[in-house]
This record gives C-alpha cells, sequence and structure tokens, in this order.
C-alpha cells in the first residue's frame, strides 16, 4: 500500500508544483492548505515554508505539540537562508528534514526516502 503523503502550502500553484515532484505510483500524494489537513494523519509531510510566522510554521509546531502527530517526517522546503531555518525549535527534530527551494525531483526523493526507510 502507498505511504499517503501531505503537501502543504498557502499557495496553491505551490502545492501543485511539490505535489508533481513525488512519484505517484510509489505514493499517495494529498495537497492541503495549512489550515485543512486531513484528519487522518499521513506517512509523511512536505511543507512548503514561505517564511516564519506563517500558517505553515504553526502548523508544524502543531504537528509537534501534538502526540499523535509528533513522530511523522516532516520535509520542509524553503528559500529561506538555512541558519535562519537550523534557529527554529523544531529544526534538530530527526523526523524533520530541509530541502532548499526550488526543489530538485532528484534530491526530494532522496530526501523521502531517507525520512521513510528503518535503518537496517
Amino acid at each position: 500500500m502507498p505511504t499517503a503523503v501531505a503537501v502543504v502550502a498557502s499557495d496553491s500553484g505551490t502545492r501543485e508544483r511539490l505535489a508533481a515532484l513525488i512519484p505517484e505510483d510509489a505514493f499517495l500524494v494529498g495537497q492541503y492548505a495549512p489550515e485543512g489537513v486531513p484528519a487522518e494523519a499521513p506517512g509523511l509531510f512536505v511543507i512548503a515554508l514561505p517564511g516564519l510566522e506563517t500558517p505553515e510554521e504553526q502548523l508544524i509546531e502543531r504537528l509537534r505539540a501534538d502526540e499523535a502527530t509528533a513522530g511523522i517526517p516532516i520535509i520542509i522546503a524553503s528559500a529561506l537562508p538555512m541558519v535562519q531555518l537550523q534557529s527554529v525549535p523544531y529544526a534538530s527534530d530527526w523526523t524533520i528534514a530541509i530541502v532548499e527551494e526550488p526543489v530538485q525531483a532528484t534530491v526530494l526523493a532522496d530526501t523521502i526516502r531517507f525520512l521513510l526507510t528503518p535503518d537496517p
């Protein structure tokens, strides 16, 4: 059964672009606004982070604060400077990866594989 991936961004164009980079033969991809994520948690979130103190960042903080979603891997896609992204409290969480915008399909696929593949 394919892993459910929730692609989250306020901007619908960004959602569509990121979703198109995820192989649909291996994953069940859904697109959501930050306030409209599904009640049933996916296996992975890909969240476009256009800035700090945005609905997307608030979603990441909520996901990490909730016991039910705290362990779900998150890929943050952002053009923010890495030093700024590494300063947020959740950046050191091992279930979070950051990919630089514009996201390359191979980088996203490798990152998904890394987060979803348990260590041998």
